[in-house]
């Protein structure tokens, strides 16, 4: 796939967002000619003030961007800009798609349908398990699932896909060379081997607090509806689920426990018109009718990354503490493989193993 080394370098300019590079493009007709112009004609670009000029030419380093697509080509990453035939449709709708996307991954997942599911960085044992079963679901039925990678729901939202065999999108609030949160390395590997990772962030782009909000809106662009399975009253879960509706797409929401703090925005979701999910049929009936028709078939997995039967595993394992010797009987796998699986559920932090051979999921 080729790529515009002079879009890419537009892209990275600092403060120069998607609105102005639009600007831009549309003026000069091509990211070469914005490196070519003269002082005086960026600056008659509506919102290209002197300290944005000054950006766009300081940052004309033929050796500092052709360093920067090595690295690119080093971290495996792509860019597709908006004219793409890879860019996904829903997200060209939204009111400020970004210009360029930077994929590491599966690019042939942007042409599936997307379902978003978020929620609380502080999940319970309950918030965990649903996410993990509902995203499960869904991506047996061919769904897309799109996340942010974050600890708690969204982590488990794209276990629960690659669980099953299913894909799933994690978009990033910072560069795909920068692992955060550091507990999800192992799951950026995974991701990266069976999913997509996406972000609108150059390489090296730290994630600062003030691209999330932003990251927030790609996750809803992608996707036909935004399932939140527990949030707090100001949860980053509840600014994807506005945009969702700014976008015009379908908002869900799990209830919770009233007496929990990571309860409160979804239960006010619900209140203020939100589609209450109880099961996987409560989001499928309000999706058209022509997705969600393909169907992974349940089995296990082929045995070269063990995920899905680390999925069947953790399908067993929820906020309630269960017997190893239980856990046997569920699953149907030899004490060994069960051992195997249990250990490296515990290694990545997914599980906690207490006294007496029980195994509950980790807070």
């Amino acid at each position: 796939m080729k790529q515009d080394k002079y879009l890419i370098w537009l892209a990275g300019v600092k403060k120069i967002g998607p609105v102005r590079m639009k600007r831009l493009l549309e003026h000069f007709g091509s990211a070469k000619a914005v490196w070519e112009a003269k002082p005086h004609e960026l600056l008659k670009i509506e919102g290209i003030n002197k300290e944005l000029c000054h950006n766009i030419i300081s940052s004309r380093k033929e050796d500092k961007l052709e360093t920067y697509l090595n690295n690119l080509t080093k971290f495996g990453v792509m860019t597709i800009d908006i004219n793409s035939g890879f860019y996904p449709e829903l997200l060209k709708e939204t009111y400020t798609p970004p210009y360029l996307l930077y994929l590491k991954g599966d690019i042939n997942i942007l042409k599936g349908n997307c379902i978003a599911i978020v929620g609380s960085r502080n999940a319970s044992y309950y918030g965990k398990k649903v996410a993990f079963k509902l995203a499960g679901q869904l991506a047996r039925r061919g769904f897309v699932i799109v996340s942010g990678l974050a600890s708690g729901i969204d982590s488990y939202a794209h276990k629960g896909a690659l669980s099953v065999g299913g894909k799933t999108i994690a978009v990033l609030g910072n560069g795909l060379d920068v692992v955060y949160p550091r507990e999800n390395y192992s799951l950026m590997k995974e991701i990266f081997r069976s999913g997509l990772m996406l972000s609108e962030y150059p390489l090296g782009t730290s994630p600062l607090r003030g691209n999330f909000p932003a990251r927030n809106r790609i996750i809803s662009g992608l996707s036909l509806g935004t399932v939140v399975v527990e949030a707090s009253e100001r949860s980053g879960a509840l600014i994807t689920a506005d945009f969702a509706l700014e976008q015009n797409r379908e908002v869900f929401a799990v209830p919770g426990n009233i007496n929990s703090p990571t309860s409160v925005g979804a239960n006010m979701l619900i209140k203020q018109g939100a589609k209450i999910v109880n099961s996987v049929e409560d989001v499928l009936e309000e999706l058209p009718v022509n997705v969600g028709t393909k169907k992974i078939p349940k089995g296990d997995s082929d045995g070269k990354t063990g995920t899905k039967s680390e999925g069947k595993v953790l399908n067993f394992i929820g906020w309630q503490p269960i017997h190893i010797e239980d856990l046997q009987k569920e699953t149907g796998l030899q004490a060994g493989e069960l051992n195997a699986f249990l250990a490296r559920l515990e290694v990545d932090g997914s599980i906690e193993r207490l006294p007496g051979n029980y195994y509950v999921l980790k807070e």
